[in-house]
C-alpha cells in the first residue's frame, strides 16, 4: 500500500503552504527478495535550515545512509519470513552447515547513524550481533544507536517500519 506524503513549505509571501500531497515518489524493490520495499520519504544531506521551501529532496541515486548531520526518513516493508530460512522449501542438498547458518542471518549491519524506528504495521524482531532479539509490534519504538543489528519477520504478514535516520560520527561508546 503506497504511503501518502504531505509536505509543507514557505510560499512567496513567507507563509506556510502545502507543496506536495500524494504517494511517496521513490520505492525501491529487489527481485531477489520479493516483498521487501524501501520507500524514500524525505532526506537532507546536512542539518536543515528552516523554514524551507519544501522542494523535493529525495532521489533514487542517493546513499541510504546520510552523512553526519544529514537525515533520511524511510519506510521499510519486511515480507513474511524475512531474515529466516524458508521452512517449506528447506535448503538445497549441496548447502553445507556453514552456508546454512548464514542463510538464517538477519542481514546484520552497522551504520554510523542513530535510527529512530516506529513499527507502523505488523510485528518484527530486531536482532543484535550477540544473538539477543526483541519482538516489536505496531506502535513500538526503537532507538538504534549504531550497533550491529538485523531484522527477522517471524509472522505471516508483512511488517512496515518507519525510520528517521540521523548521520553521526564514529568513535562513541
Amino acid at each position: 500500500m503506497p504511503l501518502r506524503r504531505v509536505v509543507t513549505g514557505v510560499g512567496p509571501d513567507g507563509t506556510g503552504i502545502f507543496v506536495q500531497d500524494g504517494p511517496a515518489p521513490h520505492v525501491i524493490t529487489n527481485s531477489s527478495r520479493p516483498g521487501l520495499e524501501v520507500t524514500y520519504l524525505w532526506s537532507t544531506e546536512e542539518p536543515p535550515s528552516v523554514p524551507a521551501s519544501g522542494a523535493e529532496s529525495t532521489r533514487l541515486d542517493q546513499e541510504p545512509v546520510p552523512p553526519a548531520g544529514g537525515t533520511r526518513f524511510i519506510a521499510v516493508t519486511y515480507p513474511p519470513g524475512f531474515g529466516l530460512r524458508d521452512p517449506v522449501a528447506g535448503l538445497p542438498a549441496d548447502v553445507d552447515d556453514a552456508a546454512a547458518a548464514s542463510l538464517d542471518e538477519p542481514l546484520l549491519h552497522t551504520t554510523e547513524t542513530v535510527d529512530f524506528g516506529v513499527v507502523h504495521r505488523g510485528e518484527i524482531c530486531v536482532v543484535l550481533a550477540g544473538g539477543e532479539e526483541r519482538a516489536l509490534a505496531a506502535g513500538d519504538l526503537l532507538v538504534q544507536n549504531g550497533v550491529a543489528h538485523g531484522w527477522r519477520n517471524r509472522r505471516d504478514e508483512p511488517a512496515v517500519v518507519l525510520y528517521v535516520i540521523v548521520g553521526g560520527r564514529a568513535g562513541g561508546r
